[in-house]
């Protein structure tokens, strides 16, 4: 390489690499001062020493600095874009702002355009005096204690909630296994229709924000009861001393905090992260996860409770659990902390070998179930595949827009490759399986756990459409699930206990079978929703019917361009449609018929499958009523902005 040329004083000889450097060194010769205080007599060489001056000059008392020498660019980003270092619209509040829930201020640059009044304070006072070579003031902070308490934050993390002292579970919104639903109307409180198919009930906002988790989960059972003796219940770990659970948290602590280092990367921890780490003990990891089974379980099992052991089970899966677990926490100190930790837990799983995407390499492959892997490796492997699609349940329905558009982007697609990977989209038991001693019950058992992990997923992908307007990772033709077996069998430890009940697990119907039954015509009718009827449907299984119904309708009449052909009959195109919805609220109607009102309630938020039932009925009166012309409706959006824009169209 090349000596960079230098340029030498003809006075002194010294030498500089660049010509600016050796301009300002020849004024040293010269004795120039070209710059002067206004203010007093003194004179400088340097406007950058002139402008330093002006902050602690005694003769200039409470009038502004020159607006040609303040300190810095002159700004019109506000407070929080200028030390984030984004571009601001100069709005307020600015865009930014809004969308990360922060209070938009400039009060900077109302400081230093503010006219020279008696008592007014410059910026350069509240900044007390010089600090240019301060790094608090080079990142737009007061102070370098702001600098070490603020910055940085990592890009890969989520922003803080918008309001830290709203209700945990107003935060918690509709959180639940793959699926939010649009509104808590019942089919007595669906708005009503005119004649034209026209909504005349509330408006869409108020349909999409009156299903609050806090109200629906009041409705069910030991609502009032989360954090009573909690270690003390029964279920997994519920008699486990929690000093053993000490080893297992200490392992977790350390991955977090190595974790959280990877996130922040050379920086300092910031304390509040760390005492939050610090909550992860034996005792509270055994609470969160016995509040997870209490109260979230229920509402789509998809971990086996009765053979889950909090020191054994995967890492991932642990963590998911507990995080989960805790937003039911009597104490919302216990929440606030965790919600401090999701970013922290989220990195973690998906930096595992089998969930990271540098997993993918040759030679590197993952064991498919019936291939011969002992069963613990088996276990393990779909244990830290559950752990991830937590995590996005979590993250989707608990975060704010950052951590929700991470997780329809990013993560939620790697759990998609994954099962690909697995081919969990074609999981069902076979035929001729029979359940003769303790091992083929443990075989038994992790299929279920496929098959289970494997149609609430697909829901979820389902849900991201119905709120995000999100195209399907899992497309039809690849999908030959079977429904889930009856949660009893589920909630059986071992063999001997399915003897006692002398009662064996029977294959369900597909979900393909059952909603092709969906689109008979009225001559068939009778026959094939008495298939239906015998299948066994469970308000799950319905769910996830509706599911696909509103994704198969929604992808039929309004991402199908041929439907505006002239020729085209609206009245053919949704016929088949409106059979399908009502054979589906027929068998919905049958179901709930056979469940006393006890019972009902203490089912989870599969219940709600009427209000998506309601919704795809909204859309298909609109397309009709519209005669097949709609808006254009943005993808990938925020919650429910697709359907704001159509429904009110």
């Amino acid at each position: 390489m090349e000596a960079q040329s230098l340029s030498t004083c003809n006075q002194c000889g010294k030498k500089f690499r660049r010509k600016a450097h050796l301009l300002r060194h020849q004024q040293q010769h010269s004795g120039d001062r070209p710059y002067s205080c206004r203010f007093c007599a003194k004179t400088f060489k340097r406007s950058d020493v002139l402008r330093d001056h002006f902050s602690r000059c005694e003769s200039r008392g409470t009038s502004a600095i020159p607006s040609s020498l303040e300190r810095g660019r002159k700004r019109h980003a506000c407070n929080e874009c200028s030390r984030l270092k984004v571009k601001c619209d100069n709005n307020v509040p600015c865009r930014k702002c809004q969308e990360f829930g922060r209070t938009c201020v400039k009060s900077r640059s109302a400081a230093i355009s503010s006219p020279e009044t008696p008592g007014s304070t410059t910026v350069a006072q509240d900044m007390g005096g010089s600090d240019r070579n301060s790094i608090g003031f080079l990142l737009n902070r007061p102070s370098d204690a702001d600098f070490i308490r603020e910055f940085p934050k990592d890009v890969t993390l989520s922003p803080q909630p918008h309001s830290a002292s709203s209700a945990r579970f107003s935060q918690l919104v509709a959180l639940r296994n793959g699926y939010e639903p649009v509104g808590a109307m019942s089919s007595t409180s669906v708005p009503p229709y005119d004649e034209y198919g026209q909504s005349m009930g509330p408006d869409i906002d108020v349909f999409l924000r009156n299903l609050e988790f806090d109200n629906f989960e009041r409705q069910t059972h030991n609502y009032d009861m989360r954090g009573d003796n909690i270690l003390m219940m029964p279920g997994p770990d519920g008699l486990l001393d929690p000093n053993a659970m000490e080893p297992r948290a200490f392992e977790i602590r350390e991955k977090l905090v190595y974790s959280a280092q990877t996130l922040h990367q050379a920086n300092m921890l910031p304390k509040e992260l760390v005492d939050a780490i610090g909550t992860v003990t034996g005792v509270n990891m055994l609470k969160w996860i016995k509040l997870y089974f209490k109260h979230w379980h229920h509402h789509g099992p998809i971990v086996h409770e009765p053979t889950f052991n909090s020191c054994t089970s995967a890492i991932p899966l642990v963590l998911a659990l507990m995080s989960l677990g805790g937003m039911y926490s009597a104490d919302e100190s216990d929440i606030a902390q965790l919600r401090l930790l999701l970013d922290i837990v989220e990195h973690y799983i998906y930096s595992v070998p089998s969930i990271s995407d540098e997993y993918d390499l040759p030679d590197r492959t993952y064991i498919r179930p019936g291939e011969g892997a002992p069963l613990e490796w088996q276990r393990c492997q779909l244990e830290e595949l559950q752990g991830a699609y937590l995590i996005c349940i979590l993250q989707y329905w608990t975060g704010n827009t950052i951590a929700r558009t991470r997780i329809r982007q990013q993560r939620f697609t790697r759990v998609v490759a994954i099962m690909h990977h697995l081919e969990m989209q074609t999981a069902q038991h076979s035929p001729n399986y029979v359940i003769n001693d303790q091992q083929s019950f443990n075989y038994w058992i992790l299929k279920e756990s496929y098959i289970r992990t494997a149609t609430i997923a697909t829901m979820l992908d389902n849900a991201f459409g119905v709120f995000n307007n999100v195209s399907p990772r899992f497309q039809w033709a690849e999908i030959d699930l079977a429904f889930p077996s009856d949660d009893q069998f589920f909630k059986i430890a071992n063999y001997e206990q399915l003897i006692i009940a002398q009662r064996f697990p029977s294959r369900k119907m597909k979900i393909k079978d059952a909603f092709m039954s969906l689109f008979t015509s009225a001559q068939s009718a009778d026959y094939n929703l008495r298939v239906l009827k015998e299948g066994h449907l469970t308000a799950l299984d319905l769910q996830m019917l509706i599911h696909f119904l509103y994704t198969h309708i929604w992808g039929s009449l309004y991402n199908n361009p041929l439907l505006h052909l002239p020729q085209q009959s609206l009245s053919t195109v949704v016929s088949p449609f409106k059979i399908a919805m009502l054979n589906w609220k027929t068998i919905w109607d049958d179901t709930r018929s056979r469940f006393p009102e006890s019972e009902w309630n203490k089912l989870g938020f599969q219940r709600t499958a009427e209000t998506c039932y309601d919704t795809v009925m909204m859309l298909v009166n609109v397309w009709e009523r519209k005669g097949g012309r709609f808006p254009p409706m943005p993808s990938d959006c925020a919650k429910g902005d697709h359907l704001k824009r159509l429904l009110s169209y």
